[in-house]
């Protein structure tokens, strides 16, 4: 730390240029001498061609680095503590107080990036540093800031990874360890931000999907990875081998009426499984009550046949009970927490759930569930000021928060238990779901007894069933219920990490 050194001497900039259209140029060097930064303190980073300039730094007195060559030379050469990459916007006038106060206090973060807003004013929110979400889109926004002394440790530019240096770096970043963490702070104005043009996002998109590639394969992670729109995209994980999945459904064979017909809930949502459902190694843990109808579980038979696993249950209710009960009783790798309201969507659900929950660092995977009327009830859990919600609900269509969250798989702070797999082995670890909870907010619980092992709740947009339970439900959450949870967790649910979906 250079004390008594202003921050913006101890910073220097480097604005990439790629998709920035020329005559945009002077304005993001206007925010920049706001900000502090004398021409000295920046440089341009630009492919020439693509400019269609020799040096497009040259009116303003900025060198212009064109290679990994000369990008390399200059961080070697730099004496700055930071170098800070500013992509198609306008800085804030306090950037560089932010940014060096933040990396000050926080000295084992590497690298980070932050929040923007438009320029009417409206907050462009990012989450918490999202390893499984960054394969899917580059939601990093318009700053980004990296110590040079950890930037030089990754030998960090590669010619390959022309047009999406920064995302590439971002990602070897993160393989090797180094700590990457949001500034909850506005750091730029995106009113620079157009639609690119067609073939120079097309290249833009295209490199992108090339160094997650490569980023997978260097990381051994077996994965299909396909372009959904320009800047997004979903990445399929191969499942590892064809392990044994339970799926644990509590029961009492009730009936409702959906889109207009009669029909026994868990009967048909096992028949949707049976028929539709991709991946084949499954076994059926159906926790049912006593007085459920004999005509019910004759159905679940002849279904299931052999894979039918039937756990009588005759106690008072108690959801976490139940479900613990059931996983005692599953054979399977792991575990499948699914109600019995509920309609498969997409056929590969299963799939792509396990091969999440197989991935390093994540304990607990979730599904996007769906109203009757295909609205959102449920893309992840927030928890913000000591109280449990769900992300998107009510979201209708290509409603979205700007960083493609309806669209990418993308850790959350927690999963809700309708539909979510785990490991076997570390629900049982983790106790389960705890008794002290019967009803509501056991999930909730048991997401933050994952989280605390240092493991991720991840939800997928591309495993997705309804869920038929109704918007104006009453769920009777008991006062006990709500002590119960923040007796044990409100410190730690004060704030929302992962989710902008609100």
């Amino acid at each position: 730390m250079m004390v008594g050194v202003p921050p913006a001497h101890r910073m220097e900039i480097w604005v990439d240029l790629a998709g920035t259209p020329p005559e945009r140029t002077a304005t993001i060097v206007s925010a920049l001498r706001t900000a502090g930064f004398e021409a000295d303190r920046i440089r341009f980073v630009s492919d020439a061609n693509q400019v269609g300039v020799e040096s497009p730094g040259a009116e303003f007195g900025i060198e212009t680095l064109t290679d990994v060559a000369a990008l390399t030379e200059r961080l070697m050469q730099t004496e700055a503590e930071f170098v800070c990459v500013v992509r198609r916007a306008a800085v804030v006038p306090g950037l560089a107080p932010v940014t060096v106060g933040f990396l000050d206090r926080f000295p084992q973060v590497a690298l980070a990036y932050g929040d923007s807003s438009t320029a009417g004013g409206a907050p462009l929110l990012r989450p918490r540093f999202s390893p499984i979400r960054l394969r899917g889109n580059d939601y990093l926004g318009p700053v980004v800031v990296a110590r040079a002394a950890a930037l030089r440790t990754l030998s960090p530019f590669r010619a390959d990874a022309r047009g999406a240096s920064i995302y590439d770096l971002f990602l070897r970043a993160a393989d090797h360890g180094l700590e990457i963490e949001l500034i909850p702070d506005a750091l730029a104005i995106e009113d620079l931000v157009e639609d690119l043009d067609g073939e120079v996002a097309f290249e833009m998109s295209a490199a992108q999907a090339r160094v997650v590639r490569e980023h997978l394969a260097a990381e051994h992670i077996e994965a299909e990875v396909e372009e959904i729109e320009p800047f997004v995209r979903r990445v399929r994980y191969a499942v590892d081998g064809e392990p044994l999945v339970s799926i644990v459904i509590p029961t009492r064979g009730g009936v409702a009426e959906i889109a207009g017909y009669d029909r026994v809930l868990v009967t048909e949502a096992v028949r949707g499984i049976v028929d539709r459902t991709t991946y084949r190694n499954l076994e059926f843990v159906v926790v049912a009550d006593r007085d459920t109808p004999e005509s019910v579980i004759a159905d679940l038979e002849a279904l299931c046949g052999d894979r039918l696993r039937l756990v009588a249950w005759d106690a008072p209710f108690n959801f976490s009970a139940k479900m613990n009960r059931g996983a005692v009783a599953a054979r399977g790798e792991y575990l499948l927490l699914l109600n019995d309201d509920v309609e498969v969507v997409t056929d590969d659900w299963i799939d792509t759930m396990l091969g999440l929950a197989q991935q390093p660092g994540v304990g607990i995977v979730g599904a996007q569930l769906h109203f009757e009327d295909s609205t959102i009830q449920h893309a992840g859990q927030i928890y913000l000021q000591g109280v449990a919600g769900h992300a998107g609900f009510g979201w209708r269509g290509r409603q979205d928060d700007g960083i493609a969250s309806t669209k990418v798989d993308h850790e959350v702070s927690g999963v809700t238990a309708a539909a979510a797999m785990i490991a076997r082995d570390l629900f049982l670890e983790l106790g389960g779901f705890t008794l002290e909870l019967p009803g509501n907010y056991n999930d909730v619980d048991l997401n933050m007894k994952v989280r605390e092992r240092g493991l991720s709740a991840v939800v997928s947009p591309w495993a997705r069933l309804y869920h038929f339970e109704s918007k104006t439900r009453d769920p009777k959450i008991l006062g006990s219920d709500i002590a119960t949870l923040q007796s044990r967790w409100s410190r730690r649910m004060q704030t929302e990490l992962y989710s902008r979906m609100m």
